[in-house]
């Protein structure tokens, strides 16, 4: 497993090499200074509204009677917990559950898995549709007659809906045993490991807590305010900072909000294609690269945003790892011992 983690880590590093030796070193470095420190500050400064969306997503599906000043609390364990998916995807898996230790304080452990697996299954849905939106957005970057934007619009609307019917009718049958079931689908000798005598116990709590959101409809409201927490929060500020980057960098440019769109989809498709390249090294830079060429732009300035973006990752990921730290939840040790419990 670590030979292969290696292995792609090279491929993708080699792939950054041959961009930055196809558009030239200094011509990057150029235009990723070109932002300065104050337009780099409101590029991250976005990331605090994406949190605070991100974090009342996750706040409208726990079912327990949290305060509102616990808020806050819930803000900071979004931030540490998402801080691990940027060193990989597959990390956020652990992140998921470094949020329900964070706030193990304010909120029952079994509470706090069941509603970031809850918060984790609405964030693939809402992928889903940020997915179908940059297919449309890119319906009006190419022109397309109107007619058939609308065509198209009507049957992109068609999947997602029946994807989400049957998401909800999944959810629906096995809502009293979710959770159970999922991991009775896992590799055989992988379920086994986990569904221990003494683990059945807990992940039938957690199910309980899960089934809870789907009891009346007024809970399974609170699913619909979270996707579209999950949603807008992530959409707007992920093509609002694309946006702003390149035309920080390059103002003769000159892009739209909507090709900002398409940019950051097209580069969230790439990169969840190659999600087993470690932090997404060079497959991000090359999408980037990628779409502005589709658009007619030069591809340069799709390796100074993929760059950038990457340094907005760093420091959001620096805050995550600072609260971990502070709560404690930066030793492996001390995680082990507290979930064993």
């Amino acid at each position: 497993m670590k030979k292969s983690k290696y292995i792609f880590l090279i491929t993708g590093s080699a792939i950054l090499f041959v961009l930055f030796r196809s558009f030239g070193v200094e011509s990057t470095i150029d235009q990723i200074t070109r932002i300065g420190w104050s337009g780099f500050i409101i590029i991250c400064s976005i990331y605090i509204f994406s949190n605070i969306a991100l974090a009342y997503g996750w706040f409208v599906l726990i079912n327990y009677p949290l305060k509102r000043s616990h808020f806050y609390k819930i803000v900071l364990a979004r931030i540490a917990g998402d801080s691990t998916s940027s060193i990989n995807s597959l990390g956020s898996a652990a992140g998921e559950v470094l949020k329900a230790m964070y706030v193990k304080d304010i909120l029952p452990i079994n509470a706090g898995l069941a509603t970031v697996f809850l918060d984790r299954l609405i964030h693939l849905v809402s992928s889903v549709l940020m997915i179908l939106t940059g297919i449309f957005a890119g319906l009006f970057v190419f022109e397309s007659h109107m007619i058939e934007t609308i065509a198209v619009f009507i049957f992109l609307a068609l999947i997602f809906f029946l994807i989400l019917n049957q998401s909800f009718k999944f959810a629906i049958k096995y809502s009293d045993n979710i959770l159970l079931n999922l991991i009775t689908k896992l590799p055989i000798g992988l379920d086994k490991k986990i569904l221990t005598e003494k683990n059945i116990g807990k992940i039938s709590l957690i199910d309980n807590e899960i089934k809870f959101v789907y009891s009346s409809r007024n809970n399974l409201n609170h699913f619909y305010i979270s996707l579209a927490m999950h949603y807008f929060g992530t959409i707007i500020a992920c093509a609002l900072e694309i946006y702003l980057i390149i035309n920080f960098i390059s103002p003769a440019t000159r892009i739209s909000l909507i090709e900002g769109l398409f940019i950051y989809i097209f580069g969230f498709i790439a990169t969840n294609v190659f999600f087993f390249i470690p932090a997404n090294v060079g497959t991000s830079e090359g999408s980037y690269s990628i779409a502005l060429s589709l658009l007619g732009y030069d591809p340069i300035i799709g390796l100074s945003v993929g760059i950038i973006r990457r340094f907005r990752s760093f420091v959001w990921s620096g805050i995550g790892a600072l609260l971990l730290f502070y709560a404690g939840l930066i030793k492996k040790d001390e995680v082990i011992t507290d979930i064993k419990k």
